[in-house]
């Protein structure tokens, strides 16, 4: 707030002395800011509140007690290991992290439905001292993308509109990065991925859905997520161009013809070309 009491501000208003364009735009930095705090992805009231103790990469830290966070809902660039390299803004992301967290290592957490992943990591959102949501902010700057794993879904929506005004911006990793065509897959790409292509098939059984993109790609939905898609939604994007995020791997299953996959596990992660084309 740009004043320490509410009756200072009253009384610059009612003051004759000042201009009404001052008023104006006073007033307009007010809501401007109130607007930016409403799609910060708030949380109420935390699980709760720990100090870190390493920052490990753009969206995984340890804390004091030894506990690793895996900050859900955001997907950074991965670090340098296993003899690959690191990924583009992978160190820009990881810095960007550690930045919010410079002047004081308290972090507050938000548990996911699912608690952890299998690789007992701890997953939850995370919220500086001043409440920031520190997903919200490494989407915002660019240096991650929005990944939904039901049952944690909450603040999914807030979450895509902060990555959305990243791309639109060209901000951080949105500088350079651009879905795949999906007819130009290759071994080089295995690992998260946007992926665009045309909508080829859709086949339904007791085993899931599978989407066929241009006969290169199957996009699988299995039994335990398919409740939360809309088949009619899915129906009507045949025969378009649609964008897939994911973990894309080499497909294993000969009955898929295709040879690569990736799982979607929420409709966030299907999207119409036009539906994700910044205008």
């Amino acid at each position: 707030m740009f004043f320490a009491k509410k009756d200072a501000l009253k009384r610059l208003f009612l003051c004759p002395c000042v201009r009404p364009w001052v008023a104006a735009c006073i007033a307009s930095l007010l809501i401007t800011q109130s607007a930016l705090a409403n799609t910060n992805c708030p949380s109420p009231n935390y699980d709760e509140t720990n100090r870190i103790k390493y920052i490990i990469d753009g969206d995984t830290l340890q804390l004091k007690d030894g506990r690793k966070v895996r900050l859900i809902g955001i997907n950074a660039p991965e670090t340098a290991r296993d003899n690959r390299a690191a990924q583009p803004f992978a160190a820009e992301a990881t810095n960007a992290l550690k930045a919010l967290f410079a002047q004081n290592k308290s972090i507050s957490l938000v548990y996911g439905n699912e608690k952890f992943d299998r690789y007992k990591r701890l997953l939850a959102h995370g919220f500086t001292t001043s409440g920031e949501n520190i997903q919200a902010v490494l989407l915002a700057q660019g240096y991650a993308h929005t990944i939904t794993f039901p049952p944690n879904a909450r603040f999914a929506t807030c979450y895509q509109q902060q990555e959305r005004e990243a791309r639109c911006n060209k901000a951080g990793l949105w500088q350079k990065s651009k879905s795949l065509i999906a007819k130009k897959l290759n071994d080089t790409h295995i690992g998260f991925q946007l992926v665009e292509g045309k909508l080829k098939d859709i086949n339904i059984n007791k085993k899931g859905i599978r989407l066929n993109l241009d006969n290169k790609l199957t996009v699988g939905i299995r039994p335990d997520n398919q409740s939360l898609f809309d088949t009619n939604t899915l129906h009507k994007m045949l025969d378009q161009k649609i964008v897939v995020r994911g973990w894309l791997n080499k497909n294993k299953n000969a009955h898929y013809y295709t040879p690569y996959y990736i799982r979607a596990r929420h409709p966030s992660s299907i999207q119409l070309i036009s539906d994700f084309t910044c205008h």
